[in-house]
């Protein structure tokens, strides 16, 4: 019973810095999208410390956070009911809920964690790419000019966020103490 105690106090606290991580916005992008101080860090650490179950609830739980912390806004686009839902489900639920990848690399040493990092980062990416096209695709002409908006506008935000991650979690999981800290 400790130790479940213990996991969820540990992965709130882990939500809750990654919660006010996000609020410091250096860059804020005008649709969406923001270069954040290491927001995804935390928790995406909660997959790494308790696999990848616990770590894909953990990061749906951050999503449905971020949703409501910027529902207000994504409302006032003034999206049709569906295009609303689609961006929620795309933009928040599920570009949030795949950082519990890096849950498959608990573990597996700092290659693995650094691996799974990439790839959740990547799909996170993915998941706001794809709303991009389909959903915001009828703001451009021709089908290239949708896919090379959709790229350029997400990595404007996502490629800083995914390099100054992923060198974070290089440096925490180079440190032995952080290592043995994280098995505890």
């Amino acid at each position: 019973m400790k130790e479940k105690i213990r996991k969820l106090t540990v992965s709130a606290m882990l939500i809750a810095l990654s919660t006010v991580l996000s609020l410091i916005k250096p860059i804020d992008l005008p649709l969406g999208g923001s270069v954040t101080p290491f927001a995804m860090l935390p928790v995406m650490l909660i997959p790494i410390m308790y696999g990848v179950r616990f770590g894909f609830f953990a990061c749906f739980v951050n999503s449905v956070v971020q949703m409501l912390l910027s529902i207000a806004e994504v409302v006032s686009w003034g999206m049709t009911p569906l295009v609303l839902v689609s961006c929620i489900l795309l933009d928040y639920i599920l570009a949030y809920t795949v950082l519990g990848f890096t849950g498959f690399a608990k573990n597996k040493g700092k290659g693995a964690i650094i691996g799974f990092a990439l790839l959740s980062l990547s799909l996170r990416f993915l998941m706001h790419f794809i709303s991009g096209t389909v959903l915001f695709g009828n703001f451009s002409d021709g089908v290239w000019a949708v896919i090379w908006g959709s790229i350029t506008y997400n990595a404007s935000y996502m490629v800083p966020e995914m390099i100054t991650t992923t060198l974070a979690l290089f440096a925490l999981f180079s440190n032995k103490a952080f290592c043995n800290f994280i098995k505890k």
